[in-house]
């Protein structure tokens, strides 16, 4: 009997992932999500994402809050963006990786809009750079939202800063300004042109960069799978070889008169089914061979039990079969009985010689 199969015919497993930074661990559902498809390995690289950006702002919350120490309405800002971000990361960890990303912009454009609406002196040159800022949040949609989504936060932003230049009162500085400019419609066109046109120039640019991006990660996911399946058939491949090898061993064992050899346990189903067959078919064999055997020896126990009785009857010596352990024993054993109680031949009396 041969060994079970050795370890490297074991079906090939994906090796372990590495361990994850400790805030991923913390922060995102990445490290606890399946990474069997292409669909799953994008959300996750979008949760841990999440969590890299969401740790930035907060890295640079105290270094805003020491600019905004006497200004009552970034403070404001400040503490929103804070419980913001602090949501965001509980529905990220959670898993729900769309909404904690919705959640992570409108946070970030929460906290613009919300300093800038909270100033009492009204719309001011000195705000009109937020304007610019928001578009942050359009690179946040295409990095962790799908990639049209960074048109529709550039669209989104574009409408609610015309909206605000056009409805909120305008400072003394701002309305100082439009002396610089033949008319307040070419102030205005010219200050509402470059935020919008920012906005619209990074969705281009963040939309072409994440679908490159998702390209060049798709195109590493198939030569990684690919790497995969051709390492499992080259495994499979030596389990086969290997596998029929055993079962060359074991026939051999079987054509030298060794039929209590089995085919070891193979973990491939194709040679599993196999070996099971063949096993079955070995013990169904050493049945009947056994049964041919006993049968071959009683006909010879037989024949020559037939030949010592023709001479037992012709009145000559006759030799009975000693026991052998067959059916015939109990007869041989019964005919010496009556072999011993039999009377013995008389002599057959002298020829007479007178005439």
């Amino acid at each position: 009997m041969y060994p079970s199969m050795s370890p490297s015919m074991s079906p090939s497993t994906a090796p372990p992932p590495p361990r994850a930074p400790w805030w991923l661990r913390l922060a995102s559902s990445g490290p606890y999500r399946p990474l069997l498809t292409v669909a799953e390995r994008e959300l996750a690289r979008r949760s841990d994402l999440i969590a890299w950006l969401t740790l930035g702002l907060l890295i640079a919350l105290p270094l805003l809050a020491l600019i905004a120490l006497d200004d009552r309405e970034a403070l404001g800002a400040l503490i929103g963006l804070a419980l913001g971000l602090g949501l965001a990361l509980v529905l990220n960890r959670v898993g729900l990786v769309t909404l904690a990303g919705s959640a992570l912009i409108g946070v970030v454009a929460g906290a613009i809009w919300g300093y800038m609406l909270a100033s009492p002196l009204g719309l001011t040159m000195g705000q009109l750079p937020n304007y610019d800022l928001l578009a942050v949040t359009v690179v946040i949609a295409a990095s962790v939202l799908p990639r049209a989504s960074a048109f529709v936060v550039a669209a989104l932003n574009s409408a609610l800063i015309v909206t605000d230049y056009l409805l909120r009162p305008h400072h003394a500085n701002l309305v100082a300004d439009a002396a610089l400019y033949s008319s307040v419609t070419q102030q205005t066109v010219s200050l509402l042109v470059r935020p919008i046109a920012l906005h619209l120039v990074l969705a281009v640019v963040a939309y072409l960069w994440v679908r490159g991006t998702d390209r060049a990660i798709r195109r590493a996911d198939r030569a990684e799978e690919l790497a995969v399946l051709e390492s499992r058939e080259l495994e499979r491949a030596q389990a086969l070889e290997e596998g029929v090898g055993y079962v060359r061993q074991t026939i051999v064992q079987w054509a030298h008169g060794n039929l209590a050899a089995r085919v070891p346990i193979m973990p491939l189903p194709a040679l599993r089914t196999m070996c099971e067959d063949l096993n079955g078919f070995i013990i169904a064999f050493s049945y009947l061979s056994n049964a041919d055997y006993h049968l071959r020896r009683l006909q010879g126990e037989v024949s020559h039990l037939s030949v010592a009785l023709e001479q037992w009857a012709h009145g000559r010596a006759a030799v009975l079969p000693t026991p052998s352990g067959t059916a015939l024993d109990r007869v041989l054993e019964l005919l010496a009985q009556l072999r011993q109680r039999a009377p013995r031949p008389s002599a057959p009396p002298p020829p007479n010689d007178t005439p």
